[in-house]
């Protein structure tokens, strides 16, 4: 009985110590981080949003994008998709999914660009709705433009979420990629 209190107390208290380290880490990026660039903020590894998704502080990477997004009253597509990302990581599905209309083309430049943006982002939306058959419905989409490069490397990040269905989205993305 004992044993079980120290585990559950222990347990506890890492949870608490990784929140209060998530919350101090975020109030520094907020100091130093709502006047960087557009590059550096979002297209830097180990800065910006960045440093605190490798700290695993997914919420946190999310309240530093809106906050960046708001002061640099900017909206790239690419932070908001990076935004709709920490969300799924933080297991916040309504939060992202709230995002996907914003980050679709229109249909006049889906069908300019030989870029299936949309396909990659309502694949991931199906994944967060779990609906496997969409997924692999859109799956099939970016499969046809699999010789491009950015729909080949968004077709294997899709072929995880498939492959880890059953996963987390952040379990899903980050795994290495299914043996074929």
């Amino acid at each position: 009985m004992n044993y079980w209190f120290l585990v559950c107390a222990t347990g506890a208290m890492v949870a608490s110590s990784v929140q209060a380290d998530c919350q101090s880490l975020l109030a520094e990026q907020l100091k130093s981080d709502l006047s960087l660039s557009y590059q550096a903020f979002d297209q830097t590894p180990d800065a910006g949003w960045r440093v605190l998704q490798a700290q695993r502080c997914y919420s946190e990477a999310a309240v530093l994008i809106e906050a960046w997004m708001a002061q640099s009253k900017t909206q790239p597509n690419s932070v908001k998709w990076h935004l709709l990302q920490m969300h799924a990581y933080a297991d916040n599905r309504p939060q992202a999914l709230k995002l996907v209309p914003q980050l679709l083309f229109t249909a006049e430049q889906q069908q300019k660009s030989p870029f299936l943006w949309n396909d990659y982002v309502l694949a991931t939306a199906a994944f967060l709705q779990r609906d496997l058959a969409a997924l692999k419905l859109h799956r099939e989409q970016l499969a046809q433009g699999s010789k491009i490069k950015p729909n080949a490397l968004n077709l294997a990040a899709v072929d995880r979420l498939i492959h880890g269905f059953h996963l987390s989205y952040q379990q899903a993305y980050d795994a290495a990629e299914p043996s074929q």
